[in-house]
């Protein structure tokens, strides 16, 4: 049989009656036990509603004070620079005022005891000979 045979033929209705779906019983709903009461989810919502407020309070306040405690190592580091740079000035300063001490020092000896600064180029470097055995 071709295809457009099976199209024009009627539908065969087999003798059997179609079936019928048994009809679910509807289940019962279930009553809460005597034990059981529905206040408690109530407040628990309710708990559960307030307890985000000191939660988010106290994750703000935390933030604060972890931007407070950065502001104080930062102030004190900065302090610390601000002391190690008087000190690095201070040693220049130091340093200057010994080299213009010894200066003086030097000048006041070559003076009076009648000594003169040599330059490199007259200055001559003995050596020891190695010892003999």
């Amino acid at each position: 049989m071709s295809a457009r045979a099976r199209a024009a033929a009627p539908a065969r209705r087999s003798a059997a009656p179609a079936r019928a779906r048994p009809v679910q019983q509807p289940r019962p709903t279930r009553r809460p036990s005597s034990g059981t009461k529905t206040r408690p989810q109530r407040n628990t919502r309710v708990l559960v509603r307030w307890m985000w407020v000191p939660a988010l309070a106290l994750m703000l306040g935390g933030i604060v004070w972890i931007n407070v405690a950065t502001l104080r190592l930062s102030t004190r580091s900065s302090l610390t620079i601000q002391r190690s740079t008087e000190a690095q000035a201070e040693i220049a300063n130091l340093n200057t005022s010994l080299q213009q001490e010894y200066a003086q020092v030097r000048i006041a000896a070559a003076h009076s005891l009648g000594m003169k600064q040599e330059t490199p180029a007259q200055v001559t470097v003995l050596r020891a000979p190695a010892p003999t055995r």
